[in-house]
């Protein structure tokens, strides 16, 4: 069977056209008859003998059906294993592989020595269902009224990069401007945001010649107690220089405390220093993957690995803070017991920068007003989702993690229009 999307998803509109040319597909039935046979169903046969024309629109249909499927990055059925039928009342249908493809339709004519036809297909065919994730019944999308403005959806502060991995800020960055956060700012030393995109607040500050360091900290101090979310780690590096920024950070007062997200470097310092381990504000969100979570529990990877759920769990428990264990089937545990398996599993995540991605997103939700679990349950969810429609649409390997950012957009319009679906009718949530 063609690798399609899962039963019931919505695709982006795709149409194919094609003609062909009578006379050409009658001298090619009379050459060789058993183009007829190996190209057509006996159906298809019978109801075209004699009727080159017939025929003709039915080639172009095989040829615009495979068009369609090309668009989409679908697995191109051959010509004999696409049909037209006849359904009730004589209107043309196509089959695949001997199935219905839920929102393809195909129209068919023919005129002036040409067979043509035009296939499509349509979310709006395809019911009600417009993400490839199971989506989870009660998931919260912070709302996104009309009557807004940039203030309306909160400020994020990006500590991420370092000389040698400039692009974790860029990364992280991009997580939290395509997760709909209305200002993202990140701390800026020299020139090495130059690639940085334009929407992104630069607030310059000094390093240390390893990268980020507490005087960072303390010279941003006045945007970080502002900030609605503050995003940390990714890039870093795990230096002195990294230990006292978390210190300072950890010191911090005012809102930023419960908009933490540690990812990455943040992670791997706090897990060799017990100190800062200790420190780890409440109710931040912890996003290790397997290595990172075996680190701050003082275990292999293989224990973390035999047990993910309970894994997780004990260290939101142990360290009061949500934690994302990362990887296929990702788990996101709560410090009051909370917990959920997120169904997305792709090899399209499974490249560098991803991770940044996912917890400048998570950044974003918070915010936007979400509260830790909710935040990072719904990050997790549409960062999935991102990296699917990706595989099915344009490939299993070779997806960036910029390209991931870019899909958050239509990820998260996905998941807030297949809930306003699913409400009676007559509600409507922004």
């Amino acid at each position: 069977m063609s690798r399609l999307a899962p039963e019931g998803v919505n695709p982006p509109f795709s149409v194919g056209i094609d003609v062909s040319s009578v006379e050409r597909v009658r001298q090619l039935v009379q050459r060789r008859p058993e183009f007829l046979t190996k190209y057509f169903t006996a159906e298809e046969a019978e109801y075209c003998a004699g009727r080159p024309e017939r025929l003709a629109a039915r080639w172009a249909a095989k040829e615009a059906v495979r068009k369609v499927f090309g668009g989409l990055g679908w697995t191109i059925p051959p010509y004999s294993r696409i049909a037209v039928v006849r359904r009730p009342g004589g209107a043309p249908g196509i089959l695949v592989e001997g199935h219905s493809v839920a929102g393809l339709t195909i129209s068919l004519t023919h005129d002036a020595g040409l067979g043509a036809a035009v296939a499509a297909l349509s979310p709006l065919g395809r019911g009600s269902r417009w993400v490839w994730g199971e989506l989870p019944s009660d998931l919260r999308l912070p709302e996104r009224p009309d009557v807004s403005h940039k203030g309306t959806f909160g400020t994020v502060v990006v500590i991420a990069g370092s000389p040698q991995f400039p692009g974790a800020a860029i990364l992280c960055s991009l997580g939290a401007l395509r997760g709909g956060a209305g200002k993202v700012k990140v701390l800026a030393q020299g020139s090495e945001l130059a690639a940085a995109p334009p929407e992104l607040i630069r607030v310059p500050v000094d390093s240390a010649e390893s990268g980020l360091g507490g005087a960072a900290v303390r010279q941003a101090n006045a945007t970080l107690e502002l900030a609605d979310a503050i995003v940390c780690g990714p890039g870093l590096g795990e230096s002195d220089a990294t230990s006292e920024l978390l210190q300072e950070l950890f010191q911090l007062d005012g809102r930023a405390q419960s908009h933490l997200v540690l990812d990455a470097d943040a992670l791997n310092v706090c897990a060799g220093q017990p100190e800062r381990r200790r420190h780890i504000p409440q109710g931040s969100v912890l996003t290790p993957h397997p290595l990172e979570a075996a680190r701050l529990a003082g275990v292999d990877v293989k224990t973390i690995q035999a047990d993910r759920t309970r894994s997780a769990q004990a260290l939101a428990r142990e360290l009061g803070a949500v934690l994302v264990l990362k990887g296929a089937g990702t788990v996101v545990a709560g410090p009051d017991g909370r917990t959920w398996v997120d169904g997305h599993a792709t090899s399209a995540l499974a490249t560098g920068g991803t991770g940044d991605v996912l917890a400048g997103l998570i950044g974003a939700l918070l915010a936007q007003g979400l509260e830790p679990y909710e935040a990072a349950r719904a990050g997790v969810f549409v960062h999935g989702e991102a990296g699917t429609r990706l595989s099915f649409l344009r490939g299993r390997a070779g997806i960036l993690a910029s390209e991931v950012a870019g899909a958050l957009v239509e990820a998260q319009e996905a998941v807030r229009r297949q809930q306003e679906e699913a409400r009676p009718e007559g509600t409507f949530s922004g």
